[in-house]
Protein backbone atom coordinates (compact mmCIF):
# COMPACT_ATOMS: atom_id res chain seq x y z
CA UNK A 1 0.00 0.00 0.00
CA UNK A 2 1.08 3.58 -0.49
CA UNK A 3 2.97 4.98 2.19
CA UNK A 4 1.01 8.10 3.47
CA UNK A 5 4.54 9.84 5.23
CA UNK A 6 5.95 9.81 1.88
CA UNK A 7 3.52 11.51 -0.34
CA UNK A 8 2.94 15.00 -0.94
CA UNK A 9 -0.95 14.59 -2.42
CA UNK A 10 -2.60 13.08 0.17
CA UNK A 11 -4.91 15.59 2.06
CA UNK A 12 -5.50 16.88 -1.53
CA UNK A 13 -9.21 16.63 -3.17
CA UNK A 14 -9.53 12.35 -3.15
CA UNK A 15 -9.28 11.30 -6.19
CA UNK A 16 -8.58 7.55 -6.73
CA UNK A 17 -8.59 4.78 -3.94
CA UNK A 18 -5.26 3.60 -2.17
CA UNK A 19 -5.56 0.52 -4.44
CA UNK A 20 -6.26 2.73 -8.06
CA UNK A 21 -3.00 5.07 -6.94
CA UNK A 22 -0.76 2.24 -5.97
CA UNK A 23 -1.89 0.51 -9.55
CA UNK A 24 -1.14 3.26 -11.55
CA UNK A 25 1.38 5.17 -10.01
CA UNK A 26 3.79 3.78 -8.02
CA UNK A 27 6.85 1.26 -8.85
CA UNK A 28 5.29 -2.16 -10.08
CA UNK A 29 6.23 -5.46 -8.02
CA UNK A 30 6.65 -8.20 -10.43
CA UNK A 31 6.07 -11.43 -9.71
CA UNK A 32 8.90 -13.48 -11.02
CA UNK A 33 6.39 -14.92 -14.17
CA UNK A 34 5.91 -11.23 -14.80
CA UNK A 35 9.83 -10.40 -14.95
CA UNK A 36 10.17 -11.97 -17.91
CA UNK A 37 7.99 -10.36 -20.50
CA UNK A 38 8.55 -6.69 -18.95
CA UNK A 39 12.23 -7.01 -19.23
CA UNK A 40 12.68 -8.94 -21.96
CA UNK A 41 14.47 -6.73 -24.61
CA UNK A 42 13.59 -6.37 -28.63
CA UNK A 43 16.29 -6.32 -31.19
CA UNK A 44 15.92 -2.29 -31.45
CA UNK A 45 15.92 -2.11 -28.24
CA UNK A 46 19.11 -4.26 -27.40
CA UNK A 47 21.16 -2.13 -29.87
CA UNK A 48 19.83 1.48 -27.82
CA UNK A 49 21.07 -0.80 -24.69
CA UNK A 50 24.56 -1.72 -26.30
CA UNK A 51 25.10 2.12 -26.76
CA UNK A 52 25.04 2.70 -22.84
CA UNK A 53 28.38 2.61 -21.71
CA UNK A 54 28.82 0.92 -17.82
CA UNK A 55 27.05 -1.93 -16.27
CA UNK A 56 24.93 -0.13 -13.51
CA UNK A 57 23.56 2.30 -16.85
CA UNK A 58 22.79 -1.31 -18.21
CA UNK A 59 20.99 -1.99 -15.53
CA UNK A 60 19.24 1.28 -15.20
CA UNK A 61 18.23 1.47 -18.52
CA UNK A 62 16.88 -1.83 -18.61
CA UNK A 63 15.03 -1.37 -15.14
CA UNK A 64 13.23 1.88 -16.44
CA UNK A 65 11.95 0.28 -19.37
CA UNK A 66 10.76 -2.59 -18.21
CA UNK A 67 8.79 -0.08 -15.76
CA UNK A 68 7.71 2.04 -18.55
CA UNK A 69 6.31 -0.24 -20.54
CA UNK A 70 4.06 -1.35 -17.76
CA UNK A 71 3.06 1.99 -16.58
CA UNK A 72 4.26 4.52 -18.96
CA UNK A 73 6.29 6.47 -16.20
CA UNK A 74 9.78 6.67 -15.06
CA UNK A 75 10.58 6.21 -11.70
CA UNK A 76 13.16 7.10 -8.78
CA UNK A 77 14.22 4.06 -6.59
CA UNK A 78 17.01 3.14 -4.35
CA UNK A 79 18.61 -0.08 -5.78
CA UNK A 80 18.00 -2.21 -2.85
CA UNK A 81 14.19 -1.77 -3.53
CA UNK A 82 14.59 -3.20 -7.06
CA UNK A 83 17.20 -5.92 -6.30
CA UNK A 84 14.79 -8.88 -7.32
CA UNK A 85 14.48 -7.70 -10.94
CA UNK A 86 17.96 -6.51 -10.87
CA UNK A 87 19.44 -9.92 -10.21
CA UNK A 88 16.92 -11.63 -12.77
CA UNK A 89 18.28 -8.73 -15.39
CA UNK A 90 21.48 -9.68 -14.35
CA UNK A 91 21.49 -13.76 -14.94
CA UNK A 92 19.67 -12.46 -18.37
CA UNK A 93 21.61 -10.70 -20.06
CA UNK A 94 24.92 -10.66 -18.20
CA UNK A 95 25.48 -13.58 -16.39
CA UNK A 96 29.32 -13.06 -15.80
CA UNK A 97 28.66 -10.10 -13.73
CA UNK A 98 29.05 -10.51 -10.42
CA UNK A 99 27.56 -7.58 -8.28
CA UNK A 100 26.59 -6.40 -4.87
CA UNK A 101 23.63 -4.21 -4.96
CA UNK A 102 24.46 -2.15 -1.79
CA UNK A 103 27.66 -1.43 -3.94
CA UNK A 104 26.55 -0.38 -7.24
CA UNK A 105 27.35 3.43 -8.16
CA UNK A 106 24.41 5.77 -8.31
CA UNK A 107 23.53 6.98 -11.64
CA UNK A 108 24.27 10.16 -12.76
CA UNK A 109 21.23 12.88 -13.37
CA UNK A 110 22.15 13.74 -16.80
CA UNK A 111 22.39 9.81 -17.47
CA UNK A 112 19.21 9.19 -16.04
CA UNK A 113 17.35 12.19 -17.78
CA UNK A 114 18.92 10.85 -21.15
CA UNK A 115 17.51 7.11 -20.50
CA UNK A 116 14.05 8.94 -20.13
CA UNK A 117 14.28 10.55 -22.90
CA UNK A 118 15.47 8.09 -25.09
CA UNK A 119 12.97 5.57 -23.47
CA UNK A 120 9.90 7.64 -24.33
CA UNK A 121 11.18 8.89 -27.64
CA UNK A 122 11.45 5.07 -29.02
CA UNK A 123 7.80 4.44 -27.71
CA UNK A 124 6.61 7.48 -28.99
CA UNK A 125 5.69 9.34 -25.93
CA UNK A 126 6.05 12.84 -24.79
CA UNK A 127 6.77 14.22 -21.55
CA UNK A 128 3.95 16.44 -20.29
CA UNK A 129 5.24 20.03 -20.90
CA UNK A 130 3.60 23.66 -20.78
CA UNK A 131 1.13 23.44 -23.24
CA UNK A 132 0.03 19.97 -22.94
CA UNK A 133 -0.72 21.73 -18.85
CA UNK A 134 -2.62 24.37 -20.68
CA UNK A 135 -4.86 21.20 -22.42
CA UNK A 136 -5.03 19.59 -19.74
CA UNK A 137 -6.55 22.63 -17.96
CA UNK A 138 -9.18 23.23 -20.46
CA UNK A 139 -10.22 19.54 -20.83
CA UNK A 140 -10.63 20.14 -16.92
CA UNK A 141 -13.13 22.83 -17.09
CA UNK A 142 -15.10 21.85 -20.18
CA UNK A 143 -15.63 18.08 -18.01
CA UNK A 144 -16.71 20.47 -14.88
CA UNK A 145 -19.47 21.58 -17.00
CA UNK A 146 -20.56 17.88 -17.95
CA UNK A 147 -20.66 16.61 -14.22
CA UNK A 148 -19.00 17.79 -10.91
CA UNK A 149 -17.60 14.69 -9.98
CA UNK A 150 -13.76 14.79 -9.60
CA UNK A 151 -13.45 11.24 -10.99
CA UNK A 152 -15.38 12.06 -14.21
CA UNK A 153 -12.94 14.61 -14.70
CA UNK A 154 -9.38 12.74 -14.04
CA UNK A 155 -10.79 9.88 -16.35
CA UNK A 156 -11.56 12.36 -19.17
CA UNK A 157 -7.70 14.17 -18.10
CA UNK A 158 -6.45 10.41 -18.95
CA UNK A 159 -7.85 9.56 -22.11
CA UNK A 160 -6.61 12.67 -23.11
CA UNK A 161 -2.48 12.08 -22.27
CA UNK A 162 -3.14 8.31 -23.49
CA UNK A 163 -4.62 9.49 -27.05
CA UNK A 164 -1.57 11.14 -27.39
CA UNK A 165 0.46 9.31 -25.75
CA UNK A 166 1.67 12.01 -22.80
CA UNK A 167 3.40 11.01 -19.93
CA UNK A 168 1.41 11.18 -17.06
CA UNK A 169 2.49 14.27 -15.10
CA UNK A 170 2.61 14.45 -11.06
CA UNK A 171 -0.67 13.05 -9.31
CA UNK A 172 -0.85 16.13 -7.23
CA UNK A 173 -0.68 18.41 -10.28
CA UNK A 174 -3.74 16.24 -11.69
CA UNK A 175 -5.80 16.93 -7.82
CA UNK A 176 -5.30 20.52 -7.96
CA UNK A 177 -5.94 20.67 -11.72
CA UNK A 178 -9.37 19.24 -10.66
CA UNK A 179 -9.93 21.23 -7.87
CA UNK A 180 -9.53 24.56 -9.41
CA UNK A 181 -11.67 23.21 -11.93
CA UNK A 182 -14.59 22.56 -9.72
CA UNK A 183 -14.08 25.53 -8.15
CA UNK A 184 -14.03 27.84 -10.99
CA UNK A 185 -17.17 26.03 -12.44
CA UNK A 186 -18.95 26.80 -8.79
CA UNK A 187 -18.05 30.44 -9.54
CA UNK A 188 -19.01 30.36 -12.90
CA UNK A 189 -22.34 29.22 -12.86
CA UNK A 190 -23.03 31.86 -9.33
CA UNK A 191 -21.38 34.82 -11.69
CA UNK A 192 -24.51 33.83 -14.12
CA UNK A 193 -27.09 33.66 -11.42
CA UNK A 194 -25.98 36.85 -9.80
CA UNK A 195 -26.20 38.32 -13.71
CA UNK A 196 -29.75 36.89 -14.54
CA UNK A 197 -31.66 36.59 -11.46
CA UNK A 198 -34.18 39.77 -10.50
CA UNK A 199 -35.13 40.55 -7.12
CA UNK A 200 -38.03 38.91 -7.31
CA UNK A 201 -36.66 35.88 -8.63
CA UNK A 202 -34.45 36.15 -5.48
CA UNK A 203 -37.23 36.70 -3.05
CA UNK A 204 -39.64 33.81 -4.34
CA UNK A 205 -37.14 31.48 -4.07
CA UNK A 206 -36.04 32.51 -0.74
CA UNK A 207 -40.03 31.81 0.44
CA UNK A 208 -39.16 28.36 -0.57
CA UNK A 209 -36.91 28.37 2.41
CA UNK A 210 -39.58 30.20 4.45
CA UNK A 211 -41.01 28.59 7.87
CA UNK A 212 -44.97 28.44 6.70
CA UNK A 213 -46.82 27.03 9.36
CA UNK A 214 -43.63 24.73 10.34
CA UNK A 215 -42.98 23.13 7.37
CA UNK A 216 -40.44 24.85 5.35
CA UNK A 217 -42.23 25.46 1.42
CA UNK A 218 -39.88 23.66 -0.11
CA UNK A 219 -39.72 20.35 1.91
CA UNK A 220 -43.92 20.73 0.70
CA UNK A 221 -42.57 20.37 -2.73
CA UNK A 222 -39.83 17.27 -1.83
CA UNK A 223 -42.68 15.68 -0.48
CA UNK A 224 -44.35 12.86 -2.33
CA UNK A 225 -47.81 12.82 -2.90
CA UNK A 226 -49.73 9.89 -0.18
CA UNK A 227 -52.49 8.47 -2.94
CA UNK A 228 -54.46 9.90 -6.20
CA UNK A 229 -56.90 11.35 -3.84
CA UNK A 230 -58.95 14.78 -4.94
CA UNK A 231 -57.36 16.27 -1.64
CA UNK A 232 -53.80 15.49 -2.66
CA UNK A 233 -54.25 16.27 -6.51
CA UNK A 234 -55.19 19.53 -5.39
CA UNK A 235 -52.37 20.07 -2.90
CA UNK A 236 -49.87 19.55 -6.11
CA UNK A 237 -51.79 21.86 -8.45
CA UNK A 238 -51.30 24.64 -5.38
CA UNK A 239 -47.71 23.79 -5.41
CA UNK A 240 -47.39 23.86 -8.98
CA UNK A 241 -49.57 27.16 -9.31
CA UNK A 242 -46.72 28.65 -6.46
CA UNK A 243 -43.36 27.80 -8.04
CA UNK A 244 -44.61 28.38 -11.63
CA UNK A 245 -43.12 31.65 -11.95
CA UNK A 246 -39.80 30.07 -11.09
CA UNK A 247 -40.41 27.28 -13.39
CA UNK A 248 -40.72 29.55 -16.31
CA UNK A 249 -37.33 31.41 -14.60
CA UNK A 250 -35.40 28.21 -14.37
CA UNK A 251 -36.21 27.50 -18.28
CA UNK A 252 -35.31 30.75 -19.41
CA UNK A 253 -31.72 30.38 -17.71
CA UNK A 254 -31.28 26.57 -17.44
CA UNK A 255 -29.94 26.97 -21.02
CA UNK A 256 -27.67 29.97 -20.30
CA UNK A 257 -25.37 27.91 -17.40
CA UNK A 258 -24.23 25.42 -20.35
CA UNK A 259 -23.87 22.62 -18.31
CA UNK A 260 -25.64 18.38 -19.20
CA UNK A 261 -28.52 16.96 -18.38
CA UNK A 262 -25.76 14.81 -15.78
CA UNK A 263 -25.17 18.07 -13.83
CA UNK A 264 -28.82 19.45 -13.52
CA UNK A 265 -29.98 16.52 -12.01
CA UNK A 266 -26.50 16.14 -9.75
CA UNK A 267 -27.54 20.09 -8.61
CA UNK A 268 -31.19 18.93 -8.19
CA UNK A 269 -30.22 16.04 -5.75
CA UNK A 270 -28.72 18.33 -3.80
CA UNK A 271 -31.89 19.59 -2.57
CA UNK A 272 -32.57 15.89 -1.30
CA UNK A 273 -29.17 15.72 -0.02
CA UNK A 274 -28.98 18.71 2.45
CA UNK A 275 -31.21 19.18 5.47
CA UNK A 276 -33.24 22.92 4.81
CA UNK A 277 -31.27 24.18 7.89
CA UNK A 278 -27.89 23.72 5.91
CA UNK A 279 -28.42 25.50 2.44
CA UNK A 280 -25.83 27.89 2.79
CA UNK A 281 -23.42 24.80 2.15
CA UNK A 282 -25.09 24.58 -2.04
Amino acid sequence: MPDKSKTSYFGRLHILTAEEIQNMLYLPNFTDEERLPHFSLTEAEFEILNQTRSFASKLNFVLQLGYFKVRQLFFNFEVSAVSADIEFIRQKYFPDEIIKVDSLPKIAVNTLLKHRRTIAEFHQFQFCGRRARNLIENIAQNSAKISSKPIFIFREIIHFLEANRIILPAYSFLQDIVSQSLIAEAQRLKTILQNKLTATDIKQLDELFSDSGGLYEISNLKREPKDFTLSEIRREIEHGVKIKELYQTGKQILPLLEISNQSIAYYASLVSYYRVDKRGAF
